[in-house]
């Protein structure tokens, strides 16, 4: 599986499954999406070769889906500019349902990488893992990725009030689901 984007850049994005070779370019992106202190409910980098390792070798031994998306031109570990994860869920009775998480770098977000990421990780946690439906959740006050996800299909199914506490502040987390078989009618 393997999708090419053209984007405003002008640059030519390549959408694909994870390889062991993009490790260092994943994590480099989830520290900076992690510095901007908005979007991820977590306040310590990844840096360890061990975290780095351990978090790839999962994904490979649950047979989870990752797709990441590549700038051609830039070199690793620069070239890995956003990651879409749909993780199995840690229950046997859940083995159809699996939970989404994204980042895109944000000089690369709003040019459609984000929903082309999405698309094609719905796609093949359905087509791999026999996923049935796909959850995730969301900062309350994070407009532009709920707006994607309702654009997509996503439904609010509920609110964890004052879920998250970052620098002084309550969030609330928006949770949200989507099925697989209506989004696939919806989207052929």
């Amino acid at each position: 599986m393997k999708k090419v984007l053209k984007i405003d850049t002008e640059e030519t994005v390549i959408l694909r499954h994870v390889k062991k070779s993009d490790i260092d370019g994943i994590w480099r992106n989830f520290n900076n999406v992690l510095e901007e202190g908005t979007y991820l409910p977590v306040f310590t980098p990844v840096k360890t070769e061990i975290e780095k390792n351990s978090w790839y070798d999962n994904i490979k031994r649950e047979h989870e889906v990752c797709i990441v998306a590549e700038i051609t031109n830039h070199k690793p570990p620069y070239d890995i500019i956003g990651q879409c994860e749909i993780s199995n869920l840690e229950w046997e009775a859940a083995t159809h349902v699996g939970s989404l998480g994204i980042i895109v770098s944000e000089k690369y977000r709003d040019m459609g990488v984000g929903r082309n990421l999405i698309d094609i990780a719905i796609r093949e946690s359905n087509k791999l893992n026999n996923k049935e439906k796909i959850i995730l959740s969301c900062f309350s006050n994070n407009e532009r990725a709920l707006h994607l996800y309702e654009k997509m299909g996503f439904r609010v199914v509920g609110v964890r009030k004052k879920q998250f506490y970052m620098d002084a502040v309550y969030y609330d987390e928006v949770v949200m689901e989507l099925f697989i078989e209506e989004y696939l009618r919806n989207n052929p």
